[in-house]
C-alpha cells in the first residue's frame, strides 16, 4: 500500500511539472500580424494593434513593445527560455519585421 501512496505522488508531481513546462516554456509565442501584434505570454495573452507601438527593443525576458502612451509590454516568446535558437536570432527577424510596419510599410 505504500508503494501505491508513493507512485500516486510521483505522478501527480511529474503531471504538475509536466503541465508547468508546458504553460512557461512551451504555450508562449509571438505573433506579427499587418496590424497586430498577439503575444502569448504564460499568464495571458496581450493583443496590441501596430498604430500604438512607438518602439520596439530586446529585454532581457524577450521583445518589448513600447506603446505611444507609456506602457512597455514584453513578448516572452523571445526569452532565452524559449525556441530552439538564438535569442538574438529571433529578435533580429522581429526587429527588421516591426521597423519595416513602424514605417508604414507592409513586411508581412
Amino acid at each position: 500500500m505504500a508503494n501505491v501512496d508513493s507512485a500516486g505522488i510521483a505522478t501527480a508531481f511529474a503531471l504538475f511539472f509536466a503541465l508547468f513546462a508546458w504553460w512557461v516554456l512551451l504555450r508562449v509565442r509571438l505573433e506579427l500580424t499587418t496590424d497586430m501584434i498577439v503575444m502569448v505570454n504564460p499568464w495571458g495573452t496581450q493583443r496590441l494593434p501596430w498604430s500604438q507601438v512607438r518602439a520596439v527593443t530586446l529585454g532581457n525576458w524577450g521583445a518589448q513593445f513600447h506603446t505611444t502612451d507609456g506602457f512597455t509590454y514584453t513578448a516572452y516568446a523571445l526569452s532565452d527560455l524559449a525556441g530552439g535558437t538564438r535569442q538574438d536570432d529571433r529578435f533580429a527577424e522581429v526587429k527588421r519585421v516591426s521597423d519595416a510596419q513602424l514605417r508604414g510599410g507592409q513586411p508581412l
